[in-house]
């Protein structure tokens, strides 16, 4: 059978549907390319999960609130009692320790002794003022007696005339004798007074000497004493030390995390043996560094630097009782969110970044502090957003995203 020729208007016909077919063909191809070149392109894209940061581990021993030291003081003598047990429980004022100076002592005796001297030249004094006064009064009367008699004599007569002067140069006489009694009466009481206060004087210094012949210690804190026996008779150890039922730990930061580290902020307390967790309250924040602590770093072509880092003591109250010399950790939570620096955008004043949502970005404007290598987020996105950690120039507000 032979096969039938086409016709010169059927070749026209397959030659432009084989034309058409194959700018279909070109098309797709080239859609297809340019659809995978955007895919590609979209993926340079990385979104981040924005999240709070990691919380601040720090290292902490525990301590007695209080611990205060009682040294043998030899100025006080020697000690003659302690007045409390190893491990007993004293409150503030409780006596610790009692002690004797026998050389104080011997001075009291000996000051003891002047005072009664001084007692009996007070009493002297005071028998001397006495007979002054009662001389100074009989003299006083005779004044008196020989006044009236002059008074009440008639001088009419010659016997009368004779008489009152009599009582006259009487009268002059016992003048003169009560003006010298009435100084004997000053000059006894000057003394008796002179001897009053050398007598006070010597008495307080008596009372003070006494005082220091037998002496004590009270504590001043409240808490658990312990004893050390050697104390006693080695000043540098102490005799009795009490410390404070009541626990604090200390802890350190380093410059890098002393701005996150306030007083009232609350952390978590971990002591390193056990699984415990115990709730706590930063209640101070040291504001001087304490000794710088050098590191030395191997430097180039063997040689070394050595830079400083400051730490920076702070004290934690914990809600439960804690053994002291317990190693712990104090961990502190950071309610913040940290932006990566290369995802913040800037317009003049105005930062922004892109959200990723739903496979499109979004600019949105943020509140942000700029801390150095990263953001602190105030305002504008929330925990859980997702953000283009890469943004260029290209990016657009609404655009589609295939992100990794």
């Amino acid at each position: 059978m032979r096969k039938k020729k086409l016709t010169k208007k059927q070749k026209i016909r397959w030659s432009i549907l084989a034309g058409v077919l194959a700018l279909v063909l070109f098309i797709g191809a080239f859609v297809y390319s340019q659809t995978k070149n955007s895919t590609v392109k979209d993926n340079k894209y990385k979104a981040v999960t924005l999240k709070k940061s990691d919380p601040l581990t720090f290292n902490g021993i525990v301590e007695a609130t209080h611990t205060q030291d009682y040294y043998f003081d030899q100025t006080l003598g020697k000690i003659s009692e302690i007045n409390v047990q190893d491990g007993q429980e004293v409150e503030q004022g409780a006596t610790l320790l009692s002690y004797t100076n026998t050389e104080y002592q011997e001075q009291a005796d000996e000051q003891s002794t002047n005072l009664d001297k001084l007692y009996l030249a007070v009493s002297n004094a005071q028998e001397s003022l006495a007979i002054a006064q009662d001389k100074q009064a009989k003299e006083q009367q005779k004044l008196n007696d020989a006044t009236a008699n002059y008074n009440n004599t008639n001088e009419n007569s010659e016997e009368g005339a004779a008489k009152k002067e009599q009582y006259k140069q009487e009268i002059t006489q016992y003048e003169s004798s009560v003006d010298a009694a009435a100084d004997a009466v000053v000059q006894a009481r000057q003394a008796l007074e002179s001897a009053n206060v050398e007598l006070n004087s010597a008495s307080q210094s008596v009372t003070k000497m006494q005082g220091k012949v037998s002496s004590t210690v009270a504590s001043a804190t409240k808490g658990t004493a312990y004893i050390n026996e050697k104390g006693k008779n080695d000043p540098s150890v102490p005799v009795v030390k009490v410390v404070s039922n009541e626990v604090t730990i200390e802890a350190k930061a380093s410059e890098y995390d002393y701005p996150q580290v306030h007083q009232d902020a609350s952390v978590t307390i971990k002591p390193i043996t056990t699984n415990q967790e115990i709730a706590g309250t930063i209640t101070h924040v040291n504001k001087l560094p304490d000794q710088a602590e050098a590191t030395s770093q191997a430097g180039t072509a063997g040689g070394s630097s050595t830079s400083s880092v400051s730490n920076y003591s702070f004290i934690v109250k914990p809600t439960e009782e804690l053994q002291y010399g317990y190693n712990v950790q104090v961990v502190l939570p950071l309610n913040e969110i940290r932006l990566p620096k290369k995802a913040v955008k800037k317009t003049g004043d105005t930062k922004y970044v892109f959200a990723y949502r739903n496979g499109k970005v979004h600019e949105v404007t943020i509140q942000a502090e700029d801390k150095g290598d990263y953001f602190i987020l105030k305002d504008g996105l929330k925990d859980g957003d997702r953000i283009i950690s890469n943004p260029d120039k290209s990016l657009r507000d609404g655009q589609e995203l295939a992100v990794d």
